[in-house]
């Protein structure tokens, strides 16, 4: 546990409000990101197993359809995911090391909330640890039930795997394959896996910053403010 004292840890930043709203909008404008490319990838793996079940029905029209929206949407995802990321690490980096959190019921220390999401293995399961850290330092008594944030991370982690699974399924179709259309439609399948994870992410990531948010502005641990 932390042994940092509660007078010693910095105000809550007056801007971090905002950057709770903020972060609740990217996670919407992700989730509808997520949204359409589950109906692209829907539509690319249709496409790609019919053209496998009968070679006579390729549209090379369709094809450059597929790889310029491949493109298109593959450049606004990563966009999102690196922003939301961002903001998350931040929100919950400054939620954790201010004074509206008992150091007494916290079990790590505040550089987690940045490091653990790219640690190895540890990432595996440290961000959700930093959520439920802030949701127990905020509150008093045994506090309440973190099933929406196992559910969220649960989430988030299955999407990861399922979007490893379908790089890993693209990188191995080989035009020169006569099951290429196949791998094609498996990866594409893969993707809407993926995609169907990462909007329940974005959904239950948007009730976990509200809930979260309004714990640490509530927090009965704020410093009552000054006298005149």
């Amino acid at each position: 546990m932390t042994t940092t004292t509660q007078s010693s840890r910095p105000a809550l930043s007056s801007g971090w409000s905002t950057l709770s709203r903020a972060l609740v909008v990217v996670l919407g404008l992700a989730l509808l990101g997520n949204a359409v490319n589950a109906v692209f990838s829907s539509w690319a793996w249709r496409t790609f197993a019919g053209w496998a079940s009968d070679p006579a029905s390729i549209d090379q029209g369709r094809a450059t359809a597929y790889d310029a929206g491949t493109v298109v949407t593959g450049l606004v995802l990563v966009v999102l995911h690196i922003m939301v990321l961002v903001l998350m690490i931040i929100w919950l980096f400054q939620a954790h090391r201010s004074d509206r959190m008992d150091p007494a019921r916290l079990e790590h220390r505040s550089g987690w909330a940045i490091g653990g999401w790219f640690v190895p293995v540890l990432n595996l399961w440290r961000p959700y640890q930093m959520v439920e850290d802030v949701q127990l330092g905020s509150r008093s008594g045994s506090g309440p039930s973190t099933n929406v944030v196992l559910w969220w991370w649960i989430s988030v982690v299955g999407a990861s795997i399922a979007d490893r699974v379908t790089t890993v399924l693209l990188g191995g179709a080989d035009p020169a394959d006569p099951d290429y259309f196949s791998a094609l439609a498996n990866a594409n399948l893969s993707d809407v896996v993926a995609s169907a994870l990462w909007v329940a992410a974005a959904v239950l990531g948007i009730l976990v910053v509200k809930d979260v948010t309004e714990a640490v502005e509530q927090s009965p641990h704020a410093p009552a403010p000054a006298r005149a």
